[in-house]
């Protein structure tokens, strides 16, 4: 018995010595270009300079894609969640995860961290269109277990809910990652099942569409 609880302890030990998470700066308070340019700067981009992204910038981005923002707006229920994103309820029942050569992380809105869930480079595994010098790869999916209750049973209208709330996921992510002079591109060729292993998914989970993002100049 104590040698089966000195094995258990000694695996938890090395499981936090070895996790890579990625601890993320605060989002900047601006950015400093306008949404509009932001807009007309935003391009699909299939092609990207080699280059590792910053910190700063995978913070700002990842924050814009599915961060607190703050105290909540007192307007309505769907604000309560106080997030980046609107959704239907008080809980946010999307998630993003970044991918990239080093492993799959998964976004805590709460601790603003990347929680590292695999250390495989995944990419080319979940897509076969995986573009060469991305600097890193979104999934969005959505939780079908926290939905609101008036689209549980119903399975298209849970698919068509988690869809439309990630694509205010994925319209910030583009817009700022345009802003940071990265361009980007959403895909939906993808391997829901080598997704959902990549990344750890729970069976409620259900993997939606991929962006690839990179350095255009």
């Amino acid at each position: 018995m104590k040698k089966s609880i000195l094995v258990l302890s000694l695996a938890l030990i090395a499981a936090g010595v070895f996790a890579q998470d990625i601890a993320l700066s605060k989002p900047p308070a601006k950015i400093g270009v306008d949404i509009l340019d932001a807009i007309r700067s935003r391009a699909a981009a299939r092609a990207f300079v080699k280059r590792d992204v910053s910190v700063a910038d995978l913070s700002a981005i990842v924050w814009a894609g599915n961060g607190l923002k703050g105290a909540p707006d007192a307007v309505s229920a769907a604000s309560k969640a106080a997030g980046t994103i609107p959704v239907s309820g008080d809980v946010n029942y999307v998630n993003i995860y970044i991918l990239t050569a080093k492993g799959v992380y998964r976004y805590d809105p709460v601790g603003n961290l990347l929680k590292q869930v695999g250390k495989k480079d995944a990419r080319g595994d979940i897509t076969t269109e995986n573009i060469a010098n991305a600097a890193f790869m979104v999934l969005f999916t959505y939780d079908g277990a926290k939905l609101p209750s008036f689209v549980k049973g119903n399975p298209a209208g849970a698919r068509d809910m988690g869809m439309g709330t990630a694509s205010y996921a994925a319209q910030n992510v583009g817009l700022v990652a345009a802003s940071l002079k990265l361009g980007s591109i959403i895909m939906y060729n993808i391997k829901p099942d080598v997704a959902a292993s990549a990344a750890g998914l729970t069976k409620d989970e259900v993997p939606l569409f991929i962006m690839q993002v990179g350095y255009v100049q």
